[in-house]
């Protein structure tokens, strides 16, 4: 099983002020003045067309689609990733595609635009969704909520992680958008990081997954097993992001056989190449 991992893919999109409200007017004009620049239209290009010539049996979208999760933007990102939703793929929301109430409301619009590729829900009151491709088990979960002042909280609550370990038998790959482990070079602040995942990854020891993969933080790593989270954590965030002396951005293909192997891509002089992977033990940093 070969698993093609991308996140936070914050695709550009040009929105009118007057169709924004509250903090995502603020969040708006950080992206167009601070952040534009850092995910260039070629890189993007360059993403879908390494994508496309890459052999794999499942895409995996760990969020963050959007900027400010207006209706715009949503569908300028599934037209983006047209070429690559197919029934391999299967996505779930970040922080930024749950930015504003209105995005999630009674119709959310991540799950108005992409429920195609979300899987089945296994809970009606609950974020848990699954998708099998190729034999192979995927769950999703939504860590994020839109809360009004500029933070990017995530929380998994108790009940979906008791009733995923109730439901689950078999092995599954997790995905999530939040770190449940950063290097000790990677601290999250207070305001960015999930508030619960040492509660988290203990629960999870009752049917711990193959492999967890995330987003949030734009900056590749793999965190081997260890002994308070016995499974690799995989982050792919950004993958349309330049790199810089802060950030190390790309996306991973993984391959689960009797081991797990994996291979790095990053973007440079206008392509993405394969490079070495950034390996950690789990004593490097923290949960």
């Amino acid at each position: 099983m070969k698993i093609l991992h991308i996140s936070d893919l914050h695709f550009p999109k040009k929105l009118p002020l007057f169709s924004l409200r509250g903090k995502a007017i603020v969040g708006y004009l950080s992206y167009r003045l601070r952040r534009k620049s850092k995910h260039p239209l070629v890189l993007v290009s360059a993403m879908i067309e390494a994508i496309s010539k890459l052999e794999y049996d499942a895409l995996i979208i760990s969020g963050d689609l959007t900027n400010v999760s207006h209706p715009g933007e949503f569908q300028n990102a599934k037209e983006i990733l047209r070429p690559l939703l197919t029934d391999k793929t299967f996505l779930i929301p970040g922080n930024h595609d749950r930015y504003q109430k209105r995005a999630i409301g009674p119709n959310p619009l991540f799950e108005k635009t992409f429920s195609e590729w979300m899987g089945d829900s296994l809970d009606p009151k609950l974020y848990i969704r699954s998708k099998k491709i190729g034999g192979k088990l995927f769950i999703g979960w939504d860590s994020n909520y839109a809360i009004p002042r500029i933070t990017a909280n995530g929380y998994v609550a108790p009940e979906v992680i008791e009733k995923t370990m109730h439901l689950v038998q078999e092995p599954y790959v997790l995905v999530c958008h939040h770190p449940l482990w950063n290097p000790k070079t990677e601290i999250e602040s207070k305001a960015h990081q999930m508030t619960n995942r040492t509660e988290v990854v203990d629960k999870l020891k009752v049917h711990p997954p193959e492999l967890y993969l995330h987003g949030h933080t734009h900056t590749n790593w793999v965190k081997l097993p260890g002994s308070s989270a016995s499974f690799p954590i995989v982050n792919s965030a950004s993958s349309t992001r330049l790199s810089d002396r802060n950030h190390e951005c790309g996306f991973h293909l993984i391959e689960i056989e009797k081991s797990i192997s994996y291979r790095r891509f990053i973007y440079s002089e206008d392509k993405f190449i394969e490079t070495n992977p950034i390996f950690y033990e789990e004593s490097e940093g923290v949960i």
